[in-house]
């Protein structure tokens, strides 16, 4: 599998920007604190990630450091492999002053060399999550070190476009329900399902609109980007 093998997922809503904005619309009409974050900050726009290897290595690196930190580090390792983004078999034959020198410690080396070598091996069929069911796309990603529950549903929103995906372990998305439903303290991953069942089944793009009013609204300057609370 090369680099030309990750694609962009299926014409999803929550990949095309009228679309959305009229999900979130009808969201709304159902639910004064959706229509509230809408009418603040507006409809978000798509974040669309091409399906494949390279975006789960990105999610990886993205794991808990700064925007900027996951930027950096992403640049570096794209320009370590020739510049073209690197593939699972050039990450399995890297050697660890190579990993190193992109800026990924110690358990992230650990992590995409995993990533990668379940590719190169066929434990890991990443062509075919695109057309999977989110459970399945779940059941095949867990195994995975360093891939957990929010890394997981990163990439089924982000790559695959489904519309019901909730990572409710995300920190700017439990910040934002704090706000948006008043709550005495912020809402850990299993009390943020329950808070979430009005808006299915469109709660991914309930997600976009709530990370964008987080960016916007509760930390200025944010960018409105997920958070990982974990894997």
């Amino acid at each position: 599998m090369d680099a030309a093998s990750d694609r962009p997922a299926a014409a999803s809503p929550l990949h095309d920007a009228d679309r959305l904005a009229d999900l979130l619309a009808t969201v709304a009409e159902d639910c004064p604190r959706v229509a509230r974050a809408l009418a603040e900050v507006g409809p978000p726009a798509p974040r669309v990630r091409p399906a494949g290897f390279g975006s789960l290595l990105r999610i990886i690196i993205d794991q808990q450091v700064s925007t900027a930190a996951g930027a950096a580090i992403w640049d570096k390792t794209v320009a370590a492999f020739d510049g073209a983004g690197p593939t699972p078999e050039a990450v399995v034959a890297a050697s660890e002053e190579t990993l190193t020198a992109c800026g990924l410690s110690r358990p992230k080396r650990r992590y995409v060399r995993a990533l990668a070598e379940r590719i190169v091996d066929g434990r890991l069929d990443v062509d075919a999550l695109a057309d999977a069911p989110d459970d399945a796309v779940r059941a095949a990603l867990s195994p995975v070190p360093g891939i957990g529950p929010w890394s997981i549903d990163i990439y089924l929103l982000f790559c695959l476009g489904r519309t019901d995906v909730w990572p409710a372990g995300d920190l700017a998305l439990q910040a934002a329900c704090h706000a948006l439903h008043d709550l005495p303290a912020r809402p850990d991953a299993k009390a943020m399902t329950p808070l979430a069942e009005a808006w299915r089944p469109w709660r991914g793009a309930v997600a976009l609109l709530l990370w964008r009013w987080y960016g916007r609204m509760l930390k200025p300057g944010g960018g409105g980007v997920p958070m990982a609370g974990g894997g």
